[in-house]
């Protein structure tokens, strides 16, 4: 459960071999707690992967871009969050929320985005220089490759950033 996060859902934890009566009993014990239905996660599991399991959501664009060690321009405002094109009714959450198809379809137990949706909604999300250097610092960092990213059928934002992108920029300096 660790390499989750600390949060995972209950069918992984069974595909795993626990049976549904140890998992309810951590759960009346407090080993375990239940952020959203489906869900599972210990007390000490990362609180915005819990918020995220809560709400339905996957953090993305400025949000998960921190948490990866990305350049922004600032980290400050509310999280940013993404739900699927088919999602039930608009979720009321504090956040940006990012509707719409990915880029990398998401797997159901994923509560972050993989870097190339972080990417897609960076672009869309933030103004050209600031989004370019988010960019740089995502390629710098070697958490994408250029040869990859051509490999994606981009909004226009994405694909004028993805022009103008170099892997040898220290973004943000």
């Amino acid at each position: 459960m660790t390499e989750l996060g600390g949060v995972v859902r209950v069918t992984v934890i069974q595909e795993r071999g626990f049976a549904r009566s140890l998992v309810a009993s951590a759960v009346e014990g407090g080993v375990l707690i239940r952020p959203r239905r489906g869900w599972l996660a210990v007390p000490s599991a990362d609180g915005m992967l819990i918020s995220a399991a809560r709400r339905g959501v996957v953090l993305t664009c400025r949000t998960q871009a921190a948490r990866l060690g990305l350049w922004l321009h600032d980290d400050s405002g509310k999280p940013h969050v993404a739900v699927g094109p088919n999602a039930a009714g608009r979720r009321r959450v504090d956040a940006q929320v990012h509707w719409g198809s990915p880029i990398v379809p998401r797997h159901p137990d994923v509560l972050v985005d993989p870097i190339e949706n972080v990417l897609a909604y960076i672009a869309e999300c933030e103004p050209f220089e600031r989004a370019l250097a988010t960019w740089e610092s995502a390629l710098n960092k070697s958490l994408v490759t250029m040869e990859a990213l051509r490999g994606y059928s981009w909004k226009p934002a994405a694909r004028l950033i993805l022009e103008r992108a170099t892997p040898f920029a220290d973004a943000g300096l």
